[in-house]
């Protein structure tokens, strides 16, 4: 009888270490993620990002469109809160700032920084000092 009540704690104690092991690398309930930027930084020095996923429009010139996704590095997490609220109406602001583009507005590195500069100015116009810098992850021209 011994022997089974021994087997029975072997086998939960591997169980919890187990567990623990796999929230701790996959994020699974019950414990923080691993610290996976091998910079060994904490978690508060690690960028608070919002996505504002995917925008696909026409530009101001007949037969060319624009699709950019974006994300937004924001200052704190109250920010990043409030940036995730208010983001259906800073993607009608993009939204409008990017019909109202050229194709020679956009060329080049010089066009995709004026654009960075110019959605962070509109974000800047409606969340006041949120928003640290506006990031592309896609930025497609057609």
């Amino acid at each position: 009888m011994k022997k089974w009540v021994w087997i029975a704690a072997i086998v939960i104690v591997a169980l919890a270490v187990g567990y623990a092991v796999a929230a701790r690398s996959w994020g699974l309930p019950g414990l923080p993620l691993a610290n996976s930027n091998g910079g060994g930084k904490n978690s508060a020095e690690t960028a608070l990002t919002c996505c504002l996923g995917q925008f696909i429009t026409n530009l101001k010139d007949s037969g060319r469109f624009i699709r950019i996704s974006l994300d937004l590095e924001a200052v704190d997490s109250h920010s990043q809160k409030q940036l995730v609220t208010r983001s259906s109406e800073l993607k009608t602001d993009i939204y409008a700032l990017l019909r109202s583009k050229t194709y020679e507005e956009l060329a080049g590195e010089e066009g995709l920084r004026n654009l960075q500069k110019a959605i962070l100015d509109r974000i800047e116009a409606k969340c006041q000092g949120m928003v640290k810098e506006v990031f592309f992850t896609e930025f497609i021209i057609q």
